[in-house]
């Protein structure tokens, strides 16, 4: 339910050189090494395989703004170097096909929207290509790097000439109408095609305006066509559906729908060499299945518009294929508590596992020689933060070091695997997070901390934006932490996730309770000092948790609800509701049932803290709002903390920084532990 080169070289080269001497020195988790770690992003590789970029994005705690820079590297050898200025921002690099220039999006001077400019890797400034009035959305080089394809919003109205301040009205006629991040959604909001001819900076209109997004462009290998998907979520009868389109470069033509089938996470359109296939993924058709679809790759037949399942991809959890060429494609498997680089044969084959199963793999690079030479991914494990790591057979090396000088002086604690059983019989999966200074023989407070999604995993990693990191800073205040897998979380196929559709807080928790007993039957889990936590859905299920549960002591919602009533028509899951759980006026006893955290706030006697972004439209803020009032008028310890302007997903590192110093206040007053130095 509920996403100057010289100076670089310098610091990187000081950073190398002190991990040795601070190795042996290693010191509790903090909130400034928190704030000191940089997110690993967008990684893209040449055609050749040669070369990698990526996006680093660090915290400017001066200016309260996230800096991010085009980090580019020789997969050969050699040290990785920022080539974009850090005030400058920049993302979503692409090399041209030649490897010589890269493009990639940025606002700057006095431009209002993102922009794609072009930087000449042999020297230079950039250069700002396009100059448009819409939202890019994303961009693709063409084979011959004479062209680019845009996903781009139309222009907004804009106010009168005499007034340019004065607002204008936003008016809506689609069923779903907001989305987070972007607020409501009007006629030209919608992403569409556009051709942009690189040397006369021509603009011209591929696909017309529609109630539809289209994206993941893919041009054909003689770049005669392109196919992409049109998203027709905001069609509520057909919530779950893509349509694989393909539409000629040429003046005037009309794209053609080669398929439809279900929408997938980590969506991507790979071409076969002879062009007459497509490789991609698909999720299930089941509109009330459709938020917990676990995507499997497919193909497609371009004539015919048949589409069958990979064999080897048959029931696996498989998202972001890429080409890595003689026919051979890449993905990421996710599975239980793990995410793992694959190769997969369209033709036929087993599934290769690549790369050390003890690290989680977020991305990785396409190739042109099968997949066999060295490779670049995004990857992170216990103790081991989000780095660019080069991936050869089951060896990875690392190419990136943003995050080594923290990683070798930070006490990390490691993450354990654990089954439990639950009342009803279910095995349930989690991983157990011992407390800084754990010994043997002693019991701790524990720290139940619930994963959004639901259609997420908790996992060996080390993000620096993850949930992994939340249960880093919890141990690091003398907390044991257990992290479950409940029913609805991915990795483990569709029919586990779905199992919870139309039924939201009661086999989850049953899940929660069957770990937290395990984990007190292991001599860990002190069983009268009890916490939960959670944001998104992990924040829905807390509210579950205490209403139901008088056993903990002290509880974080973080952009929860109680109260489904209360965001009918007012986020982004209208279509969920009609298709899962029904419309309010038909399954009202439904809607009562799992609004039952405010319907029966009065059985809830822990301290809790809510909190939530002003801007998010994914869990508005409302419905933290309801159980704090709920909570204030009954007398139990509460408090309401509200992020002004932030979307649900909270980035400014102010923001970022406050939540993590007031859950610890929080927890600490409410279930003190005692940190080891």
């Amino acid at each position: 339910m509920r996403i100057s080169t010289g100076v670089s070289i310098s610091v990187m080269a000081l950073a190398m050189l002190a991990v040795p001497a601070l190795a042996a020195e290693r010191h509790v988790l903090t909130a400034d090494d928190v704030m000191s770690l940089t997110g690993v992003r967008e990684l893209t590789c040449t055609a050749d395989g040669r070369s990698a970029a990526w996006v680093a994005t660090t915290n400017d705690m001066n200016a309260d703004k996230r800096r991010p820079r085009i980090w580019l590297a020789d997969l050969q050898g050699g040290t990785p170097r920022a080539i974009t200025a850090p005030e400058a921002g920049a993302g979503a690099p692409a090399f041209s096909p030649d490897g010589r220039s890269i493009a990639f999006t940025a606002t700057r001077d006095k431009d209002e929207h993102d922009q794609i400019w072009l930087l000449d890797l042999r020297g230079g400034e950039a250069e700002k290509l396009t100059d448009v009035e819409g939202d890019i959305t994303l961009f693709e080089w063409s084979p011959d790097g004479r062209q680019i394809v845009i996903a781009m919003s139309d222009p907004a109205p804009k106010p009168p000439k005499d007034d340019p301040k004065r607002p204008l009205p936003q008016v809506m006629d689609d069923v779903l109408f907001k989305q987070d991040t972007q607020g409501f959604i009007t006629g030209a909001d919608h992403a569409h095609l556009w051709l942009f001819d690189v040397a006369s900076r021509k603009l011209t209109r591929l696909t017309p305006s529609g109630p539809w997004d289209e994206s993941e462009m893919a041009w054909s290998p003689d770049g005669r066509a392109i196919a992409f998907l049109a998203d027709h979520h905001t069609d509520p009868a057909a919530a779950n559906t893509q349509w694989l389109e393909v539409i000629g470069t040429q003046p005037g033509a009309k794209s053609r729908v080669v398929a439809r089938f279900g929408a997938a996470p980590g969506q991507k359109l790979v071409w076969s060499a002879d062009g007459h296939q497509i490789v991609h993924a698909v999720g299930v058709t089941a509109p009330e299945a459709a938020e917990y679809s676990q995507p499997q790759l497919a193909q497609t037949d371009l004539a015919s518009g048949a589409t069958h399942i990979l064999p080897s991809s048959a029931g696996l959890m498989i998202e972001t294929p890429v080409a890595l060429g003689k026919g051979r494609i890449g993905g990421i498997l996710v599975e239980d508590r793990h995410t793992v680089a694959v190769t997969i044969d369209p033709a036929g084959g087993p599934l290769v596992r690549l790369g050390d199963p003890a690290k989680s793999v977020a991305a990785q690079c396409g190739a042109t020689d099968g997949g066999n030479a060295p490779r670049a991914i995004i990857a992170s494990g216990d103790g081991d933060p989000s780095e660019v790591r080069v991936m050869a057979g089951a060896t990875l090396t690392k190419l990136s070091t943003h995050n080594s000088a923290i990683a070798a002086t930070v006490a990390w604690n490691p993450a354990e695997d654990f089954s439990a059983t639950a009342s009803d019989g279910n095995d349930v999966h989690a991983l157990l997070i011992k407390p800084a200074g754990y010994q043997p023989g002693h019991r701790y407070p524990t720290v139940v901390w619930i994963h959004g999604g639901p259609q997420e995993l908790d996992r060996h990693s080390l993000e620096p934006a993850g949930n992994a990191m939340m249960q880093q800073w919890l141990a690091a205040h003398g907390y044991a932490v257990i992290a479950v897998n409940y029913r609805g979380s991915t990795g483990r196929g569709t029919d586990y996730s779905a199992t919870i559709a139309g039924d939201w807080g009661n086999k989850e928790v049953k899940d929660l309770d069957a770990a937290i007993d395990h984990v007190i039957k292991a001599g860990v889990a002190d069983p009268d000092r009890l916490g939960v936590g959670g944001w998104s859905y992990g924040g829905i299920l807390t509210d579950f948790m205490i209403v139901r549960e008088p056993r903990f002591k002290v509880a974080m919602s973080g952009a929860g609800e109680g109260n489904i009533f209360a965001l009918f028509g007012v986020d982004e899951y209208i279509g969920q509701y009609w298709h899962e759980i029904g419309l309010p006026w038909q399954n009202f006893d439904r809607w009562v049932k799992i609004s039952e955290p405010l319907l029966h706030a009065d059985r809830i006697r822990t301290p809790t803290l809510f909190m939530g972004g002003t801007s998010d439209d994914n869990v508005p803020l409302v419905g933290g709002q309801q159980m704090y009032e709920a909570l204030r008028i009954l007398g139990v310890p509460t408090q309401l903390v509200a992020y002004p302007g932030a979307f649900h997903g909270v980035t400014r590192p102010s923001f970022v920084r406050d939540r993590l110093d007031r859950m610890a206040a929080w927890y600490g007053k409410y279930l003190p532990a005692k940190v080891a130095h």
